[in-house]
């Protein structure tokens, strides 16, 4: 028997059992449920709308469609791509990205391509470090907090970062409400040459076991320099005094980037879909 329903409060234990099933794989979901649960409070970015696959009462799939626009999924089983209540539901939420491991994705997507208005597929790589070849570095620069830094000094900074990831102009306010959020849930560094903002990087995402490290970005005219790698560095080693096992996705077309990280100690895991969408 299938069935294939909203997820609710007293389905929180069996969810997370699966998901830890494949805890590198779904990280992004494990790190929002084991914060927020599976229940939706509609005005947190963060929180979800969850969809359990079940076969015979077992749970073999979960479909996360989160108030940000995204969809992340995690199935054991095919068969649950070819439901009808799936395209249904993708047509309801319409998410803005799908991101996931990509034999997971993939399949998926070849599904829902033909139903899309526009997209833009970002194949990466998803890395994982090696903490027994770690090798650590050090920067003359100092490395602070987001939150030690005046905001009204960083705009400059954060509107080139937005340029940068190709997200849609924010105006101030909706700049320092992004900014906020982040420092009330998330580890955000700087890099500073002087007093201003030369490179940033971010824990994304926080789970049980990893924490995940993003929004990597150095301003083009101090690039070369070693400081991306000394932020990634410095994530890395809090990381691993809270004992997470570091991981972080690139672009399979940032060589340079593949580099640094690669000098880290960061290795190849598996390879991972960030789909932009319009539906």
């Amino acid at each position: 028997m299938e069935e294939f329903r909203l997820l609710k409060k007293s389905d929180f234990e069996r969810v997370l059992n699966y998901l830890n099933r494949h805890h590198f794989d779904v990280s992004f979901m494990i790190g929002n449920i084991e914060n927020y649960g599976v229940e939706n409070n509609k005005v947190h970015k963060k929180h979800a709308d969850y969809y359990g696959y079940f076969i015979d009462n077992e749970l073999k799939g979960v479909f996360s469609f989160t108030n940000m626009g995204s969809l992340i999924c995690h199935y054991e089983e095919k068969n649950i791509l070819n439901k009808m209540i799936l395209l249904k539901l993708i047509k309801q939420y319409r998410p803005k990205v799908i991101m996931g491991i990509e034999r997971l994705v993939d399949p998926l997507w070849t599904r829902l391509e033909k139903i899309a208005k526009w997209f833009k597929y970002d194949r990466c790589d998803y890395m994982i470090l090696n903490k027994d070849i770690f090798m650590p570095v050090d920067t003359e620069k100092k490395i602070i907090k987001a939150s030690e830094y005046d905001f009204s000094k960083s705009i400059d900074f954060l509107i080139e970062v937005e340029k940068a990831f190709n997200r849609n102009p924010k105006t101030i306010n909706e700049l320092k409400s992004t900014i906020y959020d982040r420092l009330d849930e998330e580890e955000y560094l700087y890099l500073l040459d002087g007093d201003n903002i030369v490179s940033q990087g971010i824990i994304q995402t926080t789970t049980s076991k990893i924490n995940q490290i993003g929004g990597v970005y150095t301003l083009p005219q101090y690039r070369e320099k070693g400081y991306a790698k000394a932020i990634v560095s410095k994530l890395c080693k809090e990381a691993i005094k809270r004992n997470k096992i570091p991981t972080l996705i690139v672009s399979k077309t940032n060589e340079r980037a593949k580099k640094v990280y690669r000098g880290l100690g960061f290795e190849f895991y598996n390879h991972y879909s960030y789909i932009e969408v319009q539906f």
